[in-house]
This record gives structure tokens, sequence and C-alpha cells, in this order.
């Protein structure tokens, strides 16, 4: 299975920093991450607000495998903010 629910504190709301981002792939997708079939990832309907930081972070390993046309077109992000995913390819370029 390629669907990653993210497993996060449950009093956090916001996601910020590049270090995070990169600690939240390495301890919960790392291992399990399969770049040739889609890839889904949810985040926490609590999570209102993900910065930048975070984004370039978290997704730096799968920009590596599948490039940032393979995020737009392989990856499904479920979030309760809206356009999520226009924000992170945004933050990607």
């Amino acid at each position: 299975m390629n669907n990653f629910e993210l497993d996060l504190d449950k009093t956090i709301t916001k996601l910020a920093g590049n270090q995070l981002g990169r600690y939240i792939f390495q301890e919960q997708l790392k291992e399990e991450i399969d770049y040739k079939k889609e890839i889904t990832i949810t985040f926490p309907d609590r999570i209102d607000t993900i910065a930048s930081s975070f984004i370039q972070g978290f997704f730096e390993e799968i920009v590596q495998n599948i490039g940032i046309s393979g995020v737009e077109s392989m990856v499904i992000i479920n979030s309760s903010i809206p356009n999520i995913k226009k924000l992170i390819l945004e933050n990607l370029l």
C-alpha cells in the first residue's frame, strides 16, 4: 500500500520547518514508499497551515525520485487545507 496517513502530535495544528518535514518523511514514509505507484498522503484534519519550509523538507526525497512533474501526476494529497496540492507544487518550484 502506498497510502500514508501522517501520525502527528494531537496538539499540532501548523507544520513548519525544513528539518521537521524531513524528520516526518524519514520516520513515516521513507522505508515504505514505492515511487513506481501512485502515492497518497493524508494530513490530519486539524492541520490548518503548512509552511513552505515544511513542504520543501518533507517532499525533498520525493522530488529527487520522481521530480516535480511526478509529484503533480502521482501524488494525491488529502487535507482540510483548500487547494493543498497547488500550494505544495508552488512551494516546490
